[in-house]
């Protein structure tokens, strides 16, 4: 029988998965908070970033969930408050219908020149906590961690999973007796 509580404990305090996105909920909360005044999250600045280092021509949507390590769904989903806020233009590409370019516009811009010093200012404060040789190696790390899970053909093979156990054979079921049941009269014959 699995110790559950056991086993949480060894996943809690050895799986690189759970310290991982412990981090990064961490940081995400600290940027939230620092780009409150902006009216930006951590999230949708960097998306916005993404965009306009594109420059005029746009980012087709694959190459920008790509780019973010995002899946498509996940990323147009995120896009949405921001074409509606107007920070963003989501249209067709000219050359095929199929494919959806995203463009920064003018107040997608002036959003990301607002809120740059705020992030600026909290990414000063994450490296002096750090310090600046463990903030650069980390950042190395976690890129290495990034370019690993985008090659899963790398990635160690999953074990087979075990052969399911033979059904058991249950006893047979005595036959239950047959329900007597009233003969009906009709209204006639009452």
């Amino acid at each position: 029988m699995v110790d559950f509580a056991r086993a949480s404990e060894i996943i809690a305090s050895q799986c690189a998965l759970v310290r991982v996105r412990r981090a990064s909920r961490a940081l995400t909360r600290l940027y939230d908070e620092a780009l409150r005044p902006s009216g930006l999250q951590a999230t949708q600045l960097t998306m916005l970033v993404a965009v306009a280092t594109c420059g005029d021509g746009g980012v087709k949507l694959g190459a920008l969930a790509d780019g973010l390590v995002m899946d498509r769904t996940t990323l147009t989903r995120n896009l949405a408050p921001l074409e509606r806020a107007g920070l963003l233009r989501v249209a067709r590409a000219p050359d095929d219908a199929r494919v959806r370019l995203i463009f920064l516009t003018r107040q997608g811009e002036r959003a990301i020149e607002a809120a740059f010093p705020l992030w600026e200012r909290t990414q000063k404060h994450v490296r002096e906590q750090l310090g600046p040789s463990e903030a650069d190696a980390l950042r190395e790390e976690l890129g290495r961690v990034v370019a690993l899970a985008a090659r899963p053909e790398k990635a160690p093979e999953r074990p087979a999973r075990p052969a399911k156990a033979p059904a058991r054979e249950r006893p047979a079921r005595p036959a239950k007796p047959a329900k007597r049941t009233a003969k009906r009269r009709s209204p006639q014959a009452r």
